[in-house]
């Protein structure tokens, strides 16, 4: 009977520790932005993102489509000070740690281009300061029957933190392996144009220089001119 009550709290536990990592990954989750945007030619845009103080924030960007593939990146922050400044660069990762309170200023410009216009994709990750006092109160809260559970809770944490850590790595890394794969598909799909351009207009100066050469022989073959000659 004892054994039982045991394993029922334990499943208990770990059911609410189950969804408290849940709501907090969801919770962490909203604080990371992505997008794709169209850059217009000779423009710059601005957008804003609201960090907390003694945080982190890291953005990425990567140019996926447009002439050049190429773009203008700067990195503003609340009092005004440029932190990051790329020129004509195709992609780039930047860290603000720690951060100031306040919103930071991301830049994208075009301006050197006056024809093109540039696909951006844009991914935002900011972390709010740790909290590491009140989730060790709370997890003294939750030990204090520990003579009764088998298991140590500070190991389910921090496997449940490796755990998280590795999902969001993984879903970063999906997200930017998606971001290549469209800036490389768009990569083939101008080739291929250009490709089938110059091929085709190869084809049509080949068949151009032979109706030419046709047309030449039979000038010369076809001369109407009599020739008179005079016998002795």
């Amino acid at each position: 009977m004892e054994r039982c009550k045991e394993t029922r709290l334990v499943v208990c536990l770990l059911l609410f520790l189950t969804l408290r990592e849940d709501l907090g990954f969801a919770f962490r989750q909203n604080k990371d932005t992505e997008f794709t945007f169209l850059l217009p030619p000779g423009a710059t845009e601005c957008f804003f993102q609201t960090a907390t103080k003694s945080g982190s924030m890291e953005v990425e960007y990567q140019v996926i489509a447009g002439s050049g593939l190429d773009v203008g990146f700067t990195l503003i922050s609340p009092q005004g000070y440029r932190l990051v400044s790329d020129f004509r660069k195709s992609d780039g990762i930047h860290t603000v740690d720690p951060t100031e309170e306040g919103d930071y200023r991301i830049c994208f410009d075009n301006s050197f281009s006056h024809i093109s216009e540039k696909m951006v994709y844009v991914e935002v990750i900011v972390d709010g300061p740790e909290e590491d006092d009140e989730d060790d109160e709370d997890w003294a809260a939750l030990a204090e029957p520990e003579d009764l559970l088998e298991y140590k809770l500070e190991d389910i944490r921090d496997t449940m933190d490796a755990v998280h850590k590795n999902l969001e790595r993984s879903r970063q890394l999906q997200t930017t392996l998606r971001a290549f794969e469209a800036r490389d598909r768009y990569l083939l799909e101008d080739n291929l144009w250009r490709v089938s351009f110059w091929s085709s207009v190869s084809l049509l100066v080949m068949v151009s220089v032979a109706l030419a050469q046709i047309y030449t022989l039979r000038r010369l073959f076809s001369d109407k001119h009599r020739v008179c000659t005079y016998h002795r």
